[in-house]
């Protein structure tokens, strides 16, 4: 099959029709609708990026960082960098604000153009293996299915900007150093999040390292544009927030790797990834390690396996459109193997069995503790295998095999597939509303009067774990739309002591029946509430709206107020 000979370069076309139906098969095209933000709420992880960004939205932007958000968590107040709200577009929207409904969610968007960038890059690193049109697009749609990029789509948006990874590599596999390109990657990514930001650092070292060791880049040009790169990437993360102390907090919990990741077809957040292979589920600690192949993948991977070894001493099929040079793909193995190492950690596991562990140095410990999902780092390896597959096979098969094989696969990759992908309309489908628990007009008073809600959380739960609290995003989405602060927020990295605090002269302050100025409380601490509708000569007013125990300084019209009888009062 050939394509062609035209004036316009039809795979191109080919492959952002693919990149919209991918997009439109894996989630369905409602959720591009700013308005629908039902499937944002129902999320796991999305309510707290969408609630970053309706905070931040209503912030001044006499502010420096700018990326500064401090009215979501005022206890020890964030960034959106750190409600994970993709500075890239949150910065730019926030001057359309005005402009905006109030409900207005852009990760639709986002998750339709990660789709395009990602069959964008895929087809422009697979045209440095061949300029066979059939194979450029049939490569494409594996990239498109890569599950650990569908698995972030919807649960964790701005980490579903694996294209930049797609861009590293076709930049590192040119044939000269493309220093513009690289830093333009790596000021994009840092204002996407951070931890694809640290695997670009990686690739971006090794491709330096390999263009000085082939003498095609002098050691002063690298210094040159080390150094601009590194500026404007600072300018960048100390503009979005990156450079606040809640940024460099560490926590106890980490991810880690699961050597069984290629056949991994369960995980507990997420349902089942295989029709065809039987499911095996994985410890919540292992998700951020989830890397299932898909059984198309894991096929093209065996067959590149068998022709190695069938070829080792024969002959050799080329097709391409360049000959990557061996010490290429050394400083890529190289610096993907430091990250995969790294993903690994110090505990190596094999299907949630510890095989042995062994002691880290401090400073390393306390590297982990700062990227605690050290697991996603192994996302760039996932990438160079698939590439290097295809690698392989154009090398060691005669193109027209190389053709069927790869469309025989894909099929067999999109069978399998089809399991998450019901899954995923499904629940997706099931959450295109969402609504507020708070629907009483007295809300509403509580808005004109005061300017900060506090939140008191189930003494059990920690504040990391607030968004787990049913009535927590509600309570939030609330002060979000009218203008008003909220004393915590699920962050990537909170300043847990300081939050502890506050609470604690919190709660004492409104035992003594004294409130913070301009200030109304929810209580979802039962034990707490029944104590403080019991305090002595307390003049504040305790009451319940739908549900929600509040205590406010004054007296509303209509308030049901809480019953103090059983405390003598």
């Amino acid at each position: 099959m050939n394509f062609p000979k035209t004036g316009y370069d039809w795979t191109l076309w080919l492959t952002l029709l693919m990149g919209l139906m991918a997009f439109w098969i894996w989630g369905g095209a409602y959720t591009i609708a700013p308005g629908h933000v039902g499937w944002v709420m129902s999320g796991l992880d999305t309510p707290t990026h969408y609630q970053g960004w309706q905070f931040f939205r209503h912030s001044t932007w006499w502010q420096w960082p700018i990326g500064n958000n401090p009215a979501n968590g005022s206890d020890a107040p964030g960034t959106i960098v750190l409600s994970d709200s993709i500075p890239l577009v949150a910065i730019p929207f926030k001057l359309l604000s005005p402009l905006l409904p109030k409900d207005f969610q852009y990760f639709g968007l986002w998750a339709l153009s990660c789709f395009f960038l990602q069959g964008w890059f895929a087809r422009k690193l697979l045209g440095r293996l061949t300029n066979d049109p059939v194979v450029k697009l049939l490569g494409t749609a594996f990239f498109l299915s890569a599950t650990i990029f569908l698995m972030r789509v919807y649960l964790h948006p701005a980490l579903s900007a694996q294209w930049v990874l797609l861009a590293a590599f076709y930049l590192f596999f040119d044939t000269r150093f493309r220093a513009l390109p690289w830093s333009i990657l790596l000021c994009v990514t840092v204002l996407v999040h951070a931890y694809l930001f640290a695997m670009l650092l990686v690739l971006w070292f090794a491709d330096l390292i390999q263009r000085l060791w082939r003498g095609e880049y002098t050691l002063t040009k690298v210094c040159v544009h080390c150094l601009i790169t590194a500026f404007a990437v600072l300018a960048l993360m100390w503009a979005a927030g990156y450079l606040v102390h809640s940024s460099t907090i560490t926590a106890g919990i980490r991810s880690h790797l699961d050597l069984f990741f290629p056949l991994w077809t369960g995980i507990r957040v997420w349902g089942e990834w295989s029709r065809f292979l039987p499911a095996s589920d994985m410890d919540l600690l292992a998700y951020d390690g989830f890397g299932y192949f898909g059984l198309g993948f894991i096929l093209i991977l065996l067959v590149a396996i068998a022709s190695c070894v069938a070829h080792a001493a024969g002959k050799i099929h080329r097709q391409g459109s360049e000959v990557q040079p061996p010490s290429s793909w050394i400083a890529a193995s190289v610096a993907c193997g430091a990250l995969f190492v790294y993903a690994l950690g110090n505990k190596i596991y094999f299907s949630q069995r510890l095989l042995f562990s062994y002691p880290l140095v401090p400073w390393l410990d306390h590297f982990y503790d700062v990227f605690r999902a050290s697991a996603r780092m192994m996302w760039p390896t996932w990438y160079l295998l698939l590439f290097a597959v295809l690698y392989i096979l154009l090398r060691s098969m005669p193109l027209r095999y190389v053709r069927y094989l790869l469309a025989f696969c894909l099929i067999v990759q999109f069978a399998d597939l089809s399991k998450p992908v019901m899954d995923m309309r499904n629940k997706l489908a099931a959450n295109h509303t969402w609504h507020s628990v708070m629907t009483s007009p007295l809300w509403v008073d509580l808005a004109v009067r005061y300017k900060h809600v506090g939140y008191l959380q189930p003494a059990t739960i920690p504040v990391e774990w607030v968004t787990f609290v049913p009535s927590y995003h509600s309570v939030a989405d609330f002060a979000a739309i009218n203008g008003m602060t909220i004393n915590i927020a699920y962050l990537a990295r909170q300043d847990q002591e300081q939050m502890a605090k506050a609470r604690a002269a919190r709660i004492a302050l409104l035992k003594r029946g004294l409130a913070e100025p301009e200030t109304f409380y929810v209580v979802e601490d039962e034990p707490l509430w029944k104590q403080l509708i019991c305090v002595p000569g307390s003049t504040l007013w305790y009451g319940t709206i739908d549900g929600l125990h509040i205590v406010v300084p004054d007296s509303l019209p209509d308030l049901s107020l809480e019953s103090r009888a059983a405390c003598g009062v």
